[in-house]
């Protein structure tokens, strides 16, 4: 995952951390292993937060998130 891509977008959209963790319905302390490598996102947490943060094209979700 590239963690600077997808930290961008979210403070692009103006979402932080907490924001994307209620979202997501996980807790902040998850959202920032997954941020940070220790876990990974399962396939339904990227369709949903691809979905929160309008991440429409293709390519840039293999960018975010399978590199």
């Amino acid at each position: 995952m590239r963690k600077t891509k997808l930290i961008g977008i979210m403070a692009e959209k103006g979402f932080s951390q907490r924001s994307i963790a209620k979202e997501l319905g996980v807790s902040v302390n998850t959202i920032n292993a997954k941020l940070n490598g220790r876990t990974a996102f399962d396939a339904l947490e990227i369709i949903k937060l691809c979905e929160i943060l309008g991440i429409t094209n293709s390519d840039e979700k293999i960018e975010i998130f399978l590199q």
